[in-house]
Formats: structure tokens, C-alpha cells, sequence
């Protein structure tokens, strides 16, 4: 892909946090008393035809199935459990919005000279400005030290200009340290009200690799868990080539948010639009998804999500839902296939903070599955379930093709996305054959139809495949193929190379979302 063509789409481009798959075995425990405090909002279980599926909800709804109805005895006894939980579309926003507090993280590490830090600084007046009187924001700039630019501030027309220079007084510094600014800013939310129905966001600007302050992904990620722990959700946005994309992308993925790639500082204020957008359309917070697993049932992975595990219940935290969203978990299970009969898989309990009823809500159901022992099985997986596996399938592929590419195998890295295209060509036909011959219901809010949850990983795979593609010949010259260029000078250090491999890295989260 041209780098003006890469520039262009990852500016418009809004796509999410990182994707990774986990793996836990799990053990069956006496099932915990659910919270008597939390009011129901509805409760639904599975259709008594389709115990295999549940949907429940109201300004959240909950879609959870089995990728099979049926296995057979004695078997390997393996299915998924597939849940997206969505919000409506029709929920009241803008001026009945709840009120936010924000945190905007600026980099001023010297790298951010420039364009970078004007374009910085413009979004984030910009932002003061779409801000509604008696939203909060905070503003912390950081290099190897963070300060603090602008305090807990209600917005009003009395603070807005004074926020607005201080935001511009920002001066660059040294060297980049992520986790000050992250610490710094939770330690100035932390005076703000976080509770109640404000909705919580932390957005961190960064251009360059950390280089003080807690480095290691692992560190930042518990730091992230912490923060959204507190009701914070944290999006991150990655400017220019030179971002760490594996650190941006995993703050964003452990803090619930986004993480974006603006090819050139120019894209920000599109961006930071985006996010109020969503932010002003919140209508639920605090979501969070409970499996409590049967007896003998034992998670195999959970894909491309942070959870915890709780006895026989893994929590996925959800977080902030804005209207139209979606969120997404698929997990790997083995079941008990001794014998025939129903055999119940897992209670699912969807809980939030209801921001346009003001109330504590929750959905319930149950899901199960039959043995079968007369070869009447189900021996193909819900064609849904089937296009979420293939998404967790093409994630990993960007991922793997990345480095691969980073190393300089250029070569297997087109491979391995050719291969991933020829898979998802077979699986997304089979899928859609499923789909019309069979009566498996469609969920009933789905960001996603069947066949363009397809397409949209078959265009990332085709554009990864565009951006490792050999350089163009210069003018009266000859193509250069990137493997072929001196091992001093690969492909990857270059700026197209960058862009390349960041472009994959938000299209593999975005999938995993």
C-alpha cells in the first residue's frame, strides 16, 4: 500500500484494543449468592428450542450460544461459547448524556516537536471545547517526569479559556515515560468523583517507545487492569511510526478503550472526535460478563480478552458501552460426553450500571447442549460462532505476519497471509451454507452481519498482503523486493515498513474487540 493511501485510512480509520488469546484450566466450585443489590433490568433464559443460545437484555443486550447444539458421545467433547453484548441504537444521548470526567496524557518527550505537539495541543483544546458544562477534565503532560497541566477542573464558561492556555503552554522535554503520566493521571481522577453515573475516561497520547518508568508490557498492563479496576477506561492513540504499538495497543486492551494509529498528527483531531462521539453516546458502565461454568465443564482458552477467574466463573470486564457498540468473548471449552442426554454448559450474567435508566441492571440465561450417541450430532459449528473463531484466527495471523516481517522474513510473513486467505475463503463458505440450510438465529442486534464479519477480516488480510507486497521500481529503475534489501536496512525500519506493521496491529485488535 502507498504510504499516502496508509495515511489517509488509519487517520479516518477507528478501530480497537489489542488482541491476545489466553489459556486457563478452570475447576468446578460451589456457585456463588448473586449481589441482592443489583436491580434487574430483564432476565431471559435460552429458548426452550434452543437451549444452546441465549438473548437477554434491554439498553444492553447479551447474545451468547454454543458452537454446538449437539456433540457426540464420547467424544472430545469441545465447543466454544461465543457472547457479544451490544447496545441499542435508539438510546437518548447528547445533553441527557452522563457527565464525564476526562483525563487527556500528553507526550512532551522531545520527539514530539513540531507538528506533533501543535496538532497535540490543538486536539486537546479542541476537546475542552466539545466538553458540556459540569463535565471534569484533567490534562498531565509527561517525558521522563509527569506534570500536571491542568488540575480536576469543572469545565464552565469561566474555566475554558484558562484550560485552553495552560494546554498550550506545554513545553517539550526528554525522554518518554508512559507510566508517569499514566499514575499521575489516575492520581488526579482520583480526586474527581469516579462513581455514581459519570462516565470515566483516560485518553494517552504518545509518539515514541517508553524508555523510563515501568517499561515491560506486562507491568503497564497490570497498571491498565488497576485503573480500569476503578471504573477508568483508557484509550490510547499512537502517533506518527515510531510508537511502540505492542505497549499502546495492550494499555488500550487491559483499560477496556481504543487504541488508534494516526499515521500523521494531522488525523488527531479526527480521533479525539470520535471519542467524544462515543463518550457523549455512553449508556452503560461498569459491564461486566460473569460464566459460571456446570460441573465437569473446563475452559481450554479465552480468546483475545483480559479476565479473571473466580472459583468456576471467569469475569470478563466490559466496561463503558456507547449506543451502537459492541464488545465480543469467545471461549474455548471442553464437556463432559459420557453419556446421553441434556447436559448443562454455563449460567451467563450480564451486569452494568444502566446510565439512561440511572440503575444497576442485570440479564441472566442459561446455556446446554445435548450428548448424542445415534450419530445425529451437530458435527459444524454455528456459522457465528465460526466467523468469531475465524476472527480470533486473523488476528493472530497479523500479529505472527508482523513479526515475521520485523525480522526480515518478508517472505514467510505473505505466506502465512495467503494461507490465512485461502482458510477463510473455505470456512466463510461453509459458514454462509450453514447459515441458509439451517435454523441457526442470527443474533438480534449484531454489529457485524455473517457475511461482512467475513469480508472485513478477507480486506484486512488483502491489505496486509498489499503492505508487504515488493517496493515499487524507482523512476527507470528496477523493484527491489524488501527481502532482498541489505540486512542493515530492512524493510521494517523503514517508514512504509512502520506504517505497515502499525496498520496490522489496529486491524488485529479491532477484530479481537
Amino acid at each position: 500500500m502507498k504510504l499516502r493511501t496508509t495515511m489517509l485510512l488509519a487517520a479516518a480509520g477507528v478501530l480497537a484494543s489489542a488482541a491476545g488469546a489466553l489459556a486457563i484450566p478452570m475447576h468446578p466450585t460451589t456457585a456463588a449468592t448473586a449481589d441482592p443489590s443489583i436491580v434487574s433490568a430483564l432476565t431471559s433464559a435460552a429458548d426452550p428450542r434452543d437451549p444452546a443460545r441465549m438473548s437477554a437484555g434491554e439498553t444492553l443486550l447479551v447474545d451468547a450460544r454454543l458452537g454446538h447444539a449437539s456433540i457426540a458421545k464420547n467424544s472430545r467433547g469441545e465447543t466454544f461459547l461465543f457472547a457479544q453484548v451490544g447496545a441499542t441504537d435508539d438510546k437518548a444521548t447528547g445533553s441527557a448524556a452522563s457527565p464525564m470526567n476526562l483525563a487527556l496524557v500528553i507526550d512532551r518527550s522531545g520527539s514530539m516537536k513540531g507538528e506533533r505537539i501543535a496538532n497535540a495541543m490543538n486536539a486537546a483544546v479542541g476537546a475542552i471545547e466539545r466538553l458540556r458544562d459540569g463535565d471534569s477534565v484533567t490534562v498531565v503532560s509527561f517525558d521522563t517526569t509527569a506534570q500536571v497541566v491542568v488540575p480536576p477542573t469543572r469545565v464552565s464558561t469561566e474555566t475554558r479559556a484558562s484550560m485552553e492556555r495552560a494546554i498550550r503552554s506545554i513545553r517539550l522535554g526528554g525522554d518518554t515515560c508512559i507510566s508517569c503520566g499514566l499514575t499521575e493521571a489516575m492520581q488526579q481522577l482520583q480526586l474527581t468523583t469516579l462513581g455514581g453515573d459519570r462516565v470515566n475516561r483516560m485518553i494517552v497520547l504518545s509518539d515514541g517507545a517508553t524508555n523510563a518508568g515501568v517499561k515491560d508490557i506486562g507491568g503497564l498492563r497490570a497498571m491498565a487492569g488497576r485503573m480500569h479496576g476503578r471504573g477508568v477506561t483508557i484509550s490510547t492513540i499512537g502517533v506518527d511510526v515510531d510508537f511502540d504499538e505492542k505497549v499502546m495497543a495492550a494499555l488500550a486492551n487491559e483499560g477496556n478503550g481504543r487504541h488508534y494509529f494516526v499515521a500523521n498528527a494531522s488525523g488527531l483531531p479526527a480521533v479525539f472526535s470520535q471519542e467524544f462521539d462515543d463518550l457523549l453516546a455512553s449508556v452503560a458502565k461498569e459491564a461486566e460478563l460473569t460464566i459460571e461454568l456446570a460441573p465437569g465443564v473446563e475452559v481450554a482458552e479465552v480468546f483475545d480478552r483480559s479476565f479473571r477467574r473466580e472459583g468456576n466463573k471467569i469475569v470478563v470486564p466490559f466496561g463503558t458501552f456507547s449506543a451502537k457498540q459492541e464488545k465480543t468473548v469467545l471461549v474455548k471449552l471442553t464437556v463432559p460426553a459420557d453419556r446421553d442426554g441434556s447436559r448443562q454448559i454455563a449460567d451467563v450474567k450480564l451486569t452494568y450500571r444502566d446510565l439512561v435508566k440511572k440503575a444497576d441492571a442485570t440479564s441472566t440465561g442459561t446455556l446446554a447442549l445435548d450428548v448424542k450417541s445415534d450419530g445425529s450430532e451437530q458435527r459444524d459449528l454455528d456459522p457465528f460462532v465460526a466467523a468469531r473463531v475465524e476472527r480470533s484466527r486473523t488476528a493472530a495471523t497479523l500479529t505472527e505476519a508482523n513479526k515475521l516481517f520485523e525480522s526480515g522474513r518478508v517472505a514467510e510473513a505473505r505466506a502465512k497471509l495467503a494461507t490465512r486467505k485461502v482458510e477463510l475463503k473455505k470456512t466463510e463458505e461453509g459458514a454462509l451454507a450453514a447459515a441458509s440450510s439451517q435454523p441457526f438465529a442470527a443474533p438480534r442486534r449484531a454489529a457485524r452481519s455473517l457475511d461482512r464479519d467475513f469480508s472485513d477480516q478477507a480486506l484486512a488480510v488483502a491489505e496486509a498482503e498489499r503492505n508487504f507486497a515488493p517496493a515499487p521500481p524507482a523512476a527507470g529503475g528496477r523493484a527491489e523486493p524488501f527481502a532482498s534489501r541489505p540486512a542493515a536496512a530492512p524493510a521494517a525500519t523503514t517508514r512504509e515498513g512502520k506504517a505497515s506493521v502499525r496498520l496490522n496491529q489496529q486491524s488485529a485488535s479491532e477484530l479481537g474487540f
